[in-house]
């Protein structure tokens, strides 16, 4: 995953989390530039995290993008190189300072 497409999905995740679209996210994925893998890999992600929400929804998404990718998303993440630790923390980080500066 390039630094362009990481910074898309952040700034999709972000607005997402208080505004939660499953279609948005299907959108995203189909118009690109971001890949249906990399969106896949970052809803599971999410799902798999408590403090994000929206579990079963982004479920569905990665399984609607990525069929049998439920419960593989260490293989997900590894095939588009997704860094989940800085993902974390600038998605934490994004949607705090947003949420204090709108």
């Amino acid at each position: 995953m390039t630094r362009d497409h990481e910074e898309q999905l952040l700034a999709f995740s972000a607005a997402q989390s208080l505004r939660f679209r499953e279609e948005d996210w299907m959108q995203l994925a189909a118009t690109g530039p971001v890949s249906r893998e990399e969106v896949a890999a970052a809803a599971l992600f999410l799902a798999g995290g408590y403090w994000y929400g929206h579990k079963d929804a982004l479920f569905r998404v990665a399984e609607r993008l990525y069929p049998r990718s439920v419960g593989k998303f260490s293989e997900r993440a590894r095939a588009v190189e997704f860094n989940c630790s800085r993902f974390d923390h600038m998605l934490k980080t994004r949607i705090a300072h947003e949420s204090r500066h709108p």
